[in-house]
């Protein structure tokens, strides 16, 4: 649906909703969408895309009261402000420096909502957010093949330069490593297939975000090894 792309703003099209959201991400022949809320990018997660019509009114003219349809009076989006930083465009850091085997970088959509073990949310809540992290890594992993062992590093990059525990942000690396089952680069994330994920600091970025670092083991014996 070449009407849906990253970016693009959609406004509800019954007359007494005022909802308007934006789409994340998005790949063509995806039977769903991630959106989050235009004005605020809070209440992100996945809708179907036959919610998101090309126009507000049907092939009869006729004016849609259910969905949602292109909002394009919608103001660009704001310029950063000048405490807020930009993904540097290369990533420097080698976190495999001088290891070998294959290399493959995985990186999800910047803003996303994220899981910290010292939240307390609602199951539901939990849930919600593990299965949009999910959904995302498996999206953004379509480009690496099969891989029947693997060592990942998973790295955080906040949205400033506080301090963080990078080990606190296990549970969205967790649902991240389950994303590339999902798409079939792991059979499995169990102790003799995965190392990792080793999570790390990155670099300051707009908005914080994941990104997956994989380098391919050749044997089991390597898989081992990365666990003493």
């Amino acid at each position: 649906m070449t009407h849906i792309r990253t970016g693009r703003v959609f406004a509800a099209c019954h007359p007494q909703d005022t909802a308007r959201i934006r789409v994340v991400q998005y790949e063509q022949g995806d039977m769903r969408a991630l959106v989050a809320d235009a004005a605020t990018g809070l209440r992100q997660r996945l809708i179907l895309v036959s919610s998101l019509h090309a126009s507000p009114v049907t092939g009869t003219g006729t004016k849609r009261k259910s969905g949602y349809a292109p909002d394009d009076t919608a103001a660009a989006p704001r310029p950063l402000a000048p405490t807020q930083h930009r993904e540097a465009a290369v990533e420097t850091t080698d976190w495999f420096d001088g290891m070998p085997g294959r290399r493959f970088r995985v990186a999800l959509p910047p803003r996303l909502l994220l899981l910290n073990a010292n939240q307390r949310l609602h199951h539901h809540r939990r849930a919600e957010i593990t299965r949009v992290l999910r959904r995302a890594a498996w999206a953004a992993s379509r480009e690496v093949p099969h891989l029947a062992r693997a060592h990942v590093v998973g790295v955080l990059h906040p949205e400033d330069r506080r301090r963080r525990d990078p080990a606190n942000w296990y549970p969205s690396f967790k649902a991240c490593v389950d994303g590339l089952v999902d798409q079939g680069v792991l059979d499995d994330d169990d102790h003799t297939r995965v190392a990792g994920p080793d999570m790390r600091i990155g670099h300051v970025v707009s908005g914080s975000r994941l990104v997956l670092h994989i380098r391919e083991l050749d044997a089991p014996a390597m898989v081992a090894d990365l666990r003493k």
